[in-house]
C-alpha cells in the first residue's frame, strides 16, 4: 500500500494516534501514543504488543464496551478509560476518539483514533469531587449556614443548616439576593460591610444582623464574610452565619435588668443616675429631681410580709408611672425609695409644686392587699439643676436633705431644697454622733402636757413628752431626734429613762397627794420588739408599789401592728401586774379594728389629725363621730387630742366626747410646773369628779411628738 497523507499527520500529532484491527492488533502508533505506553520507538512497540484487548485496558469490559459502539455506531467519542502504561504497567487515564476505516481496495477494515493523557485532569476532578464531599461533610450538618455568593450578592450555594436555622430549604435561596432576607434596620449597615468584604477592608469581625425565618420571625445571625472571589475554586464570597437568638435576647435581658428594676418595672437607680447625668452634661436643660419617700412603709413589710409590702410597691409605681408629667423619667431607687426626674425648661416655681402636690395626692389613695386597706403617704424632696447642684451627687443629696424635712415636719408634703438644710443635716450628723453620750449622761427630761374634761376643765391627767436638754443647743424637740434614736437603735434606752423618770414622778405625786395617779406610757414598736422589755418594765414597777394598778400603756395602732407577732405575750404578762392598753392613731395607718378585740384595748385616742380640720372638714367630722361612737360602744376611754380652739371643744363635747388635751388647756411643762398644777387643783378639789374609767389623774409618758 501506497504511503497516504494519514501517515504524514499521524506521526505530527502531539497526541497519541493508532490504527488497530477489530480484534486488537496494534497495527500502527505514532511517536506520541509510543512515548505515551513507555517505549522508544514504533517498531519496538509493536513487536512488544500483541492483544490490546487484553495487555492495555485495566477493565476487560471497558474495552468490550469500546468494540460494541464502534460495531453499532461506527465511532467513539470522549471514550474515558483506566489502562496500564503498555510497557510500566503504570495505570493511567486516556480519553479516545476512534472511527471505523474500511479499505475497499484491500477488502479489509480497521480502527483509527486519538489517544489523550487525562491522568492529570482526572486526579484534579478527583481531587475536586473530594473537597466538595468534605466541604459539604463539615458544612451540611454543621449548625452553621454556609453561603457561596457572587459579586452581586446573588446566592450560589446555601449549606443545609438553612433549614433549621431559617427554616427554609437550600435549593429555595438560589439565585435570591442575600440582603432579601435581612431586616430592612439592619440593610444599610450590613451592605456597607460587604463593601468592605469586596475591597478586603473588613475588620474580619462578626456583625450580628435580623434574617426573616421562613415563619416570620426574626433570627439573630452573627456573620462573617470571606471575599475568595480571585480563588479559582471559590469564586464567590463565602458567608458564615451561626444563629445566636438566644444569647442576644438574653443579653438583651440582662442589659434591660441593668438598667430596670425588677419588681416595679421602673428604671432603677443605675438608669435614673445615667439620665440626670446626662442631662448635666448637655448643659443646657433645666431639670426637677422629685425624691420620693413612702412614710412608715417598713412597718407593712415587717408586719406583714414582704408579699405584701411588693404588691404596695407595685402599686405605688403604677401611680408615679401615671402620674408623672411626659417625658419625665420615674425610677425605684431601692426600697420605698422613688425618684421622678422632670423636665421643667422654664416653667416657675408653681409648676414645679404643683407636680409634686400631684405625686403625693396620688400616693395618697387607698390600696387594699388581702382585706387590709393602707392608706399610704409620702414625703417629698424637690431639688433643681442647675440651681441645687451641677453634678448628680450633690442634687440627690439636696433632694434628699428636702425630703427629710418634709417627713420631719409633718409627713404627707413636699419641700423644694433651700442652702440652709444642708447646714441643718450638719446639725442632724452631729446630734446622732451625741446621742449615745445623751443617754450616759440622762440629759432626757420628761415634759407633762395636762388632760382635762371637756364640760369642766377640770385636771384629769397629763401627756408626759420627752425633751433633749443639750448642754450646748438648749432644748431640743423629739422630731429633731427621735427618728435617729430608731436608726441607731437607741429608741429602747431613751424610752426606758423615761418611764424611770415617770413612774418615779408618779410614785411621788402618789404619796404626796395622797390620791390615785394613772399614767399612760407610750410605748414604741422598737420596745415592743425588744425581748428584755417585760423584764425591764416588771422589775420598774416592782421599784414603785402601787404604781402598777395606775398604769396605761398607749400603744399606737402601727405598733401594734409593726410588733404583732411578740406583742400579745408581752402585753399579757404586763396586765398581770394591772396594766392596762391604750390605742393611738386608730384610723391613720391600717383602719383595722380587730386591734380592739386582739389586744383587749382599755382606751382609744382620737388623733390630732382628726381634730385639726374640725368643725368645718366633713371628712374629719364624719371619722370623729365614728370614733366617739365606737369608744361608746365599748364602754373606752377617749381622748381627744390636738384641741386648740374653743369651737374644737364645744364640737366634741357635743357628739360625746368627753376629755381631751391640746394648747387650749395647757403646752407641755416641766415637772415642778406641773406639780402646781395638780397642787392647785387638789386644793380645790377639782379632780375629785374625775370618771369611773379614769379612776384618777392620767399622766402620759411618750417619746414621740
Amino acid at each position: 500500500m501506497t504511503r497516504d497523507n494519514f501517515s504524514s499527520l499521524f506521526d505530527l500529532l502531539p497526541i497519541g494516534a493508532y490504527r488497530t484491527s477489530p480484534e486488537g492488533k496494534q497495527l500502527r502508533a505514532n511517536q506520541a501514543l509510543v512515548r505515551l505506553n513507555g517505549y522508544a520507538t514504533e517498531a519496538e512497540m509493536l513487536s512488544a504488543v500483541s492483544d490490546l484487548d487484553s495487555e492495555w485496558y485495566v477493565s476487560p469490559q471497558r474495552r468490550e464496551e469500546f468494540r460494541r459502539t464502534m460495531d453499532t455506531q461506527g465511532f467513539v467519542s470522549n471514550f474515558v478509560s483506566e489502562v496500564y502504561r503498555h510497557k510500566t504497567r503504570e495505570r493511567i487515564w486516556i480519553r479516545e476518539h476512534a472511527h471505523v476505516v474500511v479499505d475497499a481496495e484491500a477488502g479489509t477494515r480497521y480502527y483509527e483514533g486519538t489517544v489523550e493523557d487525562i491522568t492529570a485532569q482526572r486526579q484534579a476532578q478527583l481531587a475536586l469531587g473530594a473537597s466538595e464531599r468534605r466541604f459539604r461533610a463539615l458544612t451540611e450538618k454543621a449548625q452553621v449556614i454556609t453561603l457561596l455568593c457572587d459579586q452581586d450578592l446573588r446566592i450560589r450555594y446555601a449549606s443545609a443548616a438553612t433549614r433549621s436555622i431559617l427554616g427554609r430549604e437550600p435549593d429555595s435561596m438560589l439565585d435570591a439576593h442575600a440582603f432579601d432576607f435581612v431586616h430592612p434596620a439592619d440593610s444599610a449597615a450590613s451592605q456597607a460591610e460587604f463593601v468592605h468584604v469586596i475591597s478586603n477592608t473588613n475588620s474580619g469581625t462578626e456583625t450580628v444582623l435580623r434574617v426573616l425565618h421562613a415563619n416570620g420571625s426574626w433570627r439573630y445571625l452573627a456573620t462573617l464574610a470571606n471575599n475568595r472571589l480571585d480563588d479559582e475554586a471559590v469564586r464567590g464570597v463565602v458567608f458564615n452565619l451561626r444563629d445566636v437568638t438566644d444569647s442576644h435576647l438574653a443579653q438583651e435581658r440582662l442589659r434591660t435588668m441593668a438598667n430596670v428594676d425588677s419588681l416595679t418595672g421602673l428604671r432603677n437607680r443605675a438608669a435614673f443616675e445615667a439620665a440626670l447625668r446626662n442631662v448635666i452634661a448637655s448643659g443646657d436643660e433645666r431639670v426637677a429631681i422629685h425624691f420620693i419617700d413612702l412614710d412608715r412603709f417598713k412597718l407593712i413589710n415587717d408586719s406583714l410580709g414582704h408579699a405584701v409590702g411588693d404588691h404596695v410597691l407595685r402599686a405605688i409605681a403604677r401611680r408615679l408611672r401615671n402620674a408623672a408629667p411626659g417625658g419625665a423619667v420615674v425610677a425605684r431607687m431601692g426600697g420605698d425609695e422613688f425618684a421622678v426626674l422632670e423636665r421643667i425648661g422654664e416653667r416657675s416655681r408653681d409648676a414645679i409644686e404643683a407636680t409634686a402636690r400631684e405625686l403625693l395626692r396620688v400616693l395618697a389613695e387607698p390600696i387594699e392587699v388581702d382585706g387590709i386597706r393602707f392608706q399610704i403617704s409620702a414625703s417629698i424632696g424637690v431639688s433643681l439643676f442647675p440651681e441645687h447642684g451641677g453634678d448628680f451627687e450633690t442634687l440627690l443629696k439636696n433632694a434628699d436633705l428636702a425630703m427629710f424635712r418634709a417627713k420631719s415636719e409633718q409627713r404627707d408634703a413636699f419641700r423644694i431644697f433651700e442652702p440652709p438644710l444642708a447646714a441643718a443635716a450638719e446639725t442632724r450628723i452631729t446630734l446622732m454622733a451625741e446621742l449615745r453620750s445623751a443617754i450616759e449622761a440622762r440629759q432626757f427630761e420628761v415634759f407633762y402636757q395636762p388632760q382635762v374634761a371637756l364640760d369642766s376643765g377640770a385636771l384629769l391627767g397629763v401627756e408626759a413628752l420627752v425633751r433633749w436638754r443639750h448642754p450646748e443647743r438648749g432644748l431640743i424637740e423629739p422630731a429633731a431626734f427621735i427618728s435617729d434614736a430608731e436608726e441607731l437603735g437607741l429608741i429602747g434606752r431613751i424610752g426606758f429613762q423615761v418611764a424611770e423618770q415617770a413612774l418615779a414622778q408618779l410614785s411621788h405625786w402618789l404619796a404626796k397627794y395622797g390620791r390615785p395617779l394613772v399614767m399612760a406610757l407610750n410605748i414604741s414598736a422598737y420596745q415592743l420588739r425588744d425581748p428584755d422589755f417585760v423584764r425591764e418594765m416588771r422589775a420598774l414597777l416592782a421599784r414603785h408599789p402601787g404604781v402598777a394598778q395606775q398604769l396605761e400603756l398607749e400603744i399606737t395602732e402601727t405598733a401594734l401592728v409593726h410588733s404583732i407577732e411578740g406583742t400579745p405575750e408581752a402585753l399579757r404578762l404586763l396586765s398581770q401586774s394591772g396594766v392596762r392598753v391604750v390605742l393611738d392613731d386608730l384610723g391613720v395607718a391600717y383602719s383595722a379594728l380587730s386591734h380592739l378585740k386582739h389586744f383587749q384595748v382599755h382606751g382609744i385616742k382620737l388623733d390630732r389629725g382628726f381634730v385639726g380640720a374640725l368643725p368645718d372638714s366633713r371628712v374629719d367630722s364624719a371619722i370623729a363621730r365614728s370614733i366617739i361612737a365606737l369608744a361608746d360602744s365599748l364602754n373606752l376611754r377617749l381622748v381627744a387630742e390636738g384641741i386648740e380652739h374653743e369651737d374644737q371643744r364645744e364640737y366634741l363635747l357635743a357628739r360625746g366626747c368627753r376629755e381631751g388635751q391640746g394648747y387650749l388647756f395647757g403646752r407641755p411643762m416641766c415637772a415642778a410646773d406641773m406639780e402646781v398644777m395638780i397642787a392647785a387643783m387638789a386644793a380645790k378639789s377639782a379632780v375629785t369628779s374625775a370618771p369611773a374609767t379614769v379612776d384618777g389623774v392620767t399622766t402620759t409618758t411618750a417619746v414621740a411628738p
